[in-house]
């Protein structure tokens, strides 16, 4: 009775795992047999879930792997508002999705490897070396590849909020040549206007004032993010790092702080009016990613011309 019980119970779960993957409007070739899928070495891990490399039919990637047992309805519901979501994007500077599994044990969600870790990562080694600041043409590539990928969310039919932009949610490879948005738990459709979507949503370090005042926001919450996360790129450190993060948000939204103008950077530099557009207080006035990519592809050009120009006058 007791084995009988424990294979009813097998099975049980196995059809609810069944049900949630196959209940995700997933296409074809999303919906994958675990067959396809050889586990590799865990990559890390967090409450609910295990992160593992991976191969699927060959190719490398990535397996997270949520246990049957850590899912409640609260994460059921995040699993299906993160894959409604990222399941349909395809950018060269998006994280690519390549579809779930299901065992008796677990739903597995498999993605595209980026073997150079996260930006914040990144930021870490550089902060250790002491190495110097990315010199302008590095920066501005770089800034101009997730304004890409952002602009691109946003442009959607239905535009994408990501709602959770930061360095740690940024993916590199091609030895950080390419630049990947990841994450897209807490992304969601853009609610119509007078609509009101949840605050305080995101990270508080850089989060907009907007959604730490619970009051209406749209896609230019995820520009103030994005204009944190180029801070963090112009000097690796953390922003507000001497600040606990409810501290840095209530400061932010009271008293519009924001992190200190770099010493290498000029009040007059491209870079820094640039940073105070797209992190202004009055989300109105902070510019559109379809407008921050027309500014930083000129800056890209002079910048790239006066290099090239300097380059033939010393030779």
């Amino acid at each position: 009775m007791k084995l009988f019980r424990s294979s009813n119970k097998t099975n049980t779960v196995l059809e609810r795992n069944k049900t949630l993957v196959k209940g995700m409007n997933l296409a074809e070739r999303q919906v994958l047999d675990t067959a396809q899928i050889e586990l590799g070495p865990l990559l890390g891990q967090g409450g609910f879930a295990k992160v593992y490399s991976c191969t699927l039919d060959g190719q490398k990637a990535v397996a997270k792997v949520i246990q049957s047992d850590k899912l409640n309805d609260e994460m059921v519901y995040l699993l299906n508002n993160e894959v409604a979501v990222w399941c349909n994007l395809a950018h060269r500077n998006i994280t690519t999705f390549y579809g779930m599994a299901y065992t008796e044990k677990a739903i597995w969600l498999v993605c595209e490897f980026m073997k150079d870790g996260s930006l914040m990562e990144h930021h870490e080694r550089l902060r250790k070396q002491k190495a110097s600041p990315p010199d302008l043409p590095q920066l501005l590539g770089e800034i101009h590849q997730i304004s890409c990928g952002m602009e691109y969310l946003h442009s959607l039919k239905s535009p994408v909020l990501h709602r959770d932009l930061k360095s740690a949610n940024i993916l590199r490879a091609e030895g950080g040549a390419r630049l990947a948005i990841a994450d897209f738990g807490l992304a969601r459709i853009q609610a119509n206007q007078g609509v009101k979507m949840t605050a305080e949503t995101g990270s508080y370090r850089w989060m907009a004032p907007e959604v730490i005042k619970h009051e209406e926001y749209d896609w230019r919450c995820d520009v103030y993010s994005y204009g944190i996360m180029v801070w963090e790129m112009m000097t690796y450190q953390i922003p507000f790092h001497n600040m606990m993060p409810v501290e840095a948000a209530f400061a932010v939204a009271k008293s519009e702080t924001r992190p200190p103008r770099p010493a290498h950077v000029q009040e007059e530099d491209f870079i820094w009016a640039f940073l105070k557009d797209v992190w202004h207080q009055q989300a109105a006035r902070r510019p559109s990613f379809a407008q921050i990519n027309e500014r930083l592809t000129r800056e890209l050009a002079q910048v790239n011309g006066a290099q090239c120009g300097a380059l033939d006058a010393a030779s």
